[in-house]
């Protein structure tokens, strides 16, 4: 059997009923090099029925003797794997139609070995928190990008750029020799106590250039299950968050001991580093500055309210422990400082429409009940009629061309759009200008 071009991976565990739809809209695929290795994490027997179900010779179904931390699953994933380039996603996400035959056209024309996007969002109706529930969120700047890896790692030290602008594997594609040189390396694709994350810093170090993409190919879908919800948006408040540390302890796997274990979204990036540094690129001189971390830290504690405030300093005071002048920092600094409740995050704003680069939607407006619903109706309003949108055709960082032709057409679209809805007034409607807005590339 030839390999495909493409592996699309997605580990699982006891989700069943979003990977059905999950599989449903992946398999939507305008191009037909590829294969779904779905890797289940020792799963009842409901997610080995779904994919029979679904019965697609693209599906290849691999299920864990053992329950496993998400690391190892993520690992086993990988073994399973043919193709030349990789992809992960979860379980409650998706690719949009046109993801496959796009990125094979950008690895031909770009030579590069990692390739990052914009994801679209989508919140399903069962998410934990009501607040952030039926959120759709498309991306529809145009623009693509060559990244250098080493700078943008210090661009998201620095506090100055997410996280995402990094070439992750998940939601987003790398090349297999760039992973199997990770792995002949340290004896694994993935580590650390996120590991996803961790792949974000291995593959730009290793990567050295990669292009970066504002236009969406994949939905990344948060359910009543994410793992991502219950750690930053839940504050490690939900069973869930629980379960995976559990799983981590058991497999002997904890969080860098110069990072405080603390509920927030820049302890995935500091730990992650700190591990993929130790691990490929110890004497490089890039390095996390740690008071300024904490300073971020301090002036949001993660803190519902001000009991909690005893364990965060603690964590922050013991993160420190291994440098005097840390210490001697932290113990003036701290002195007269007055912890304050701060809100928990959020990324659905209080408007729908058109702002800035982004379309926000209630997508059950729309009818919109799950990741598959919302893959159509974002195909749609990305320009998707069953063939590779012009915008993605003439995808360059000089074709100005197909973007003006596609600005154009998706304003009319999403307005006529909007106007049928009779949704425009209270939509508080505004067009702005799509010019590039990020991390400061070099």
């Amino acid at each position: 059997m030839s390999e495909p071009d493409f592996s699309l991976v997605i580990p699982t565990r006891q989700r069943a009923a979003t990977l059905r739809f999950s599989l449903k809209a992946c398999l939507e695929q305008d191009f037909d090099s590829y294969e779904i290795v779905v890797c289940d994490n020792c799963s009842s027997p409901a997610t080995r029925q779904v994919v029979e179900e679904i019965g697609s010779p693209k599906i290849v179904y691999h299920r864990a003797p053992e329950t496993l931390c998400m690391r190892d699953n993520y690992n086993l994933a990988y073994s399973l794997t043919r193709g030349k380039y990789i992809t992960y996603i979860g379980d409650d996400d998706s690719l949009l139609p046109f993801a496959f035959s796009t990125l094979r056209g950008l690895f031909a024309k770009q030579n590069v070995k990692a390739i990052r996007w914009d994801s679209a969002l989508y919140s399903w109706p069962n998410i934990e928190r009501d607040d952030l529930a039926n959120h759709l969120q498309i991306p529809l700047a145009r623009e693509s990008e060559r990244i250098d890896g080493r700078n943008a790692m210090e661009e998201v030290l620095a506090g100055r750029a997410p996280a995402t602008i990094l070439p992750n594997i998940y939601h987003g594609c790398v090349a297999r020799e760039l992973l199997d040189q990770i792995r002949a390396t340290t004896g694994k694709v993935f580590e650390s106590f996120h590991c996803d994350t961790y792949s974000s810093f291995t593959v730009a170090y290793l990567a050295g250039e990669y292009l970066s993409l504002s236009a969406p190919l994949s939905i990344s879908g948060f359910s009543g299950s994410s793992n991502h919800i219950a750690f930053s948006f839940l504050r490690s408040k939900h069973k869930i968050t629980q379960t995976f540390r559990g799983e981590n302890d058991a497999a002997g796997l904890r969080m860098h001991p110069s990072i405080p274990d603390l509920p927030t979204g820049f302890v995935c990036v500091a730990d992650s580093f700190l591990r993929a540094k130790e691990d490929l690129f110890p004497d490089d001189p890039i390095s996390l500055d740690r008071q300024a971390m904490v300073e971020r830290f301090l002036l949001a504690p993660p803190i519902d309210d001000l009991d909690e405030w005893p364990y965060v300093e603690g964590e922050l005071r013991r993160s420190l422990s291994d440098d005097p002048a840390l210490v001697s920092w932290f113990h003036k600094r701290i002195e007269s400082f007055t912890p304050h409740p701060s809100p928990r995050d959020s990324y659905r704003p209080n408007l729908e429409g058109i702002h800035g680069q982004r379309l926000f939607l209630d997508a059950s407006s729309y009818g919109v009940t799950d990741i598959a619903g919302a893959t159509r109706l974002s195909s749609r309003l990305l320009g998707y009629r069953g063939k590779t949108p012009q915008w993605i055709a003439g995808l360059a960082p000089d074709d100005s061309r197909f973007r003006s032709f596609y600005r154009q057409k998706r304003l009319e679209m999403l307005l006529n759009l909007l106007k049928t809805r009779g949704r425009v007034g209270s939509a508080r409607l505004q067009t702005q200008s799509e010019g590039s807005t990020g991390v400061n590339r070099r």
